[in-house]
C-alpha cells in the first residue's frame, strides 16, 4: 500500500440555499496515493472540477475535511493556505493563464517569483528540455502553438517541484495532435510526480491512468485500479456510463 498524500474526507460542497442549492459534492471520501497517476471522469457538470478545485485548496468544503499529507487544508490561515498552494501544489487548467507581456522563461518562474524563491537553474534547464521549451524560452506565449502553451503551464506548475499536480481538462482545446503529445508527457510525468486529472475523456483516462475515480452528481460512485473500472466495474452505475448507456 502506498502512502496516501492527498484524501478527501466527508467532502459536501453547496452552492446556494434552501430549494435554489447546488449539491455539487456529496460526502466525498478520496484517497490519492503518492507516485501514482488518478483520473476523475464523469460527465460535464457531476463535481468533477469542483473535488480538484477543493483537493487543491481553491474551493472550501461546505463540510469535511482535505487533508495534504495529514494537514488539513482549510484549517489553515487564509495566508498560510495561499502559500501552501504556491510551494506544495501544481495546477494545470482548461484556459492557460499565461501573461503574454512575460517570456516564456518569466512565465514559469512566476510562481518562484511571487513567493520570492530563487529560481533552481539546473532544474529549469532540465525541466523545460523535457517539456520541450528550451529553444523557446525568449518567445511570448502568444507566439506558440495551443499544444506548446500547454506545455508552458505544465512546466509552470512543476517549477515550484510540487508534491501533486493537479491538471483540469488540460487538453480539452487541443487539436488531436497535440493533445497526443501532451498525453506522451503526461505519461513521462507519472514516473517521478503524483498527479491528479480531471478528464471526460474516458479513452484518455484509460491511457494514462493508473487508478480511475467516476463521479455521478456529486457522488464519487467508484474507484480503483484503471483496468478494474474499465473492465470489470463493481457499480452498475459506472458500467453504463462506461458502455455508453448514459452520460
Amino acid at each position: 500500500m502506498r502512502e496516501i498524500v492527498l484524501e478527501a474526507r466527508a467532502v459536501t460542497r453547496t452552492y446556494g440555499t434552501g430549494t435554489g442549492a447546488t449539491h455539487a459534492l456529496r460526502g466525498v471520501d478520496v484517497e490519492i496515493e503518492q507516485g501514482r497517476f488518478t483520473a476523475i471522469i464523469g460527465a460535464s457538470g457531476c463535481g468533477k472540477s469542483t473535488l480538484l478545485q477543493t483537493l487543491g485548496g481553491l474551493d472550501a468544503p461546505t463540510s469535511g475535511k482535505v487533508l495534504l499529507e495529514g494537514q488539513d487544508l482549510y484549517a489553515l490561515p487564509d495566508a498560510a493556505l495561499a502559500r501552501l498552494r504556491r510551494t506544495r501544489l501544481g495546477f494545470v487548467f482548461q484556459a492557460f493563464h499565461l501573461l503574454p507581456e512575460y517570456t516564456v522563461r518569466d512565465n514559469i518562474l512566476l510562481p518562484l517569483l511571487l513567493d520570492k524563491r530563487e529560481p533552481d537553474e539546473e532544474y529549469l534547464a532540465l525541466l523545460t528540455r523535457q517539456l520541450g521549451l528550451t529553444a523557446l524560452l525568449q518567445r511570448q506565449p502568444t507566439q506558440l502553438s495551443g499544444g506548446q502553451q500547454q506545455r508552458l503551464c505544465i512546466a509552470r506548475a512543476l517549477a515550484v517541484k510540487p508534491e501533486v499536480l493537479l491538471m483540469d481538462e488540460p487538453t480539452s482545446a487541443l487539436d488531436p495532435g497535440s493533445t497526443m503529445k501532451v498525453e506522451e508527457l503526461m505519461s513521462e510525468l507519472k514516473k517521478n510526480y503524483t498527479v491528479v486529472i480531471v478528464t471526460h475523456n474516458m479513452q484518455q483516462a484509460a491511457r494514462i491512468s493508473d487508478r480511475t475515480a467516476f463521479f455521478l452528481l456529486g457522488e464519487l460512485v467508484e474507484v480503483g485500479p484503471t483496468n478494474q473500472i474499465f473492465s470489470t466495474p463493481r457499480d452498475k452505475r459506472t458500467e453504463d456510463y462506461i458502455s455508453g448507456r448514459f452520460g
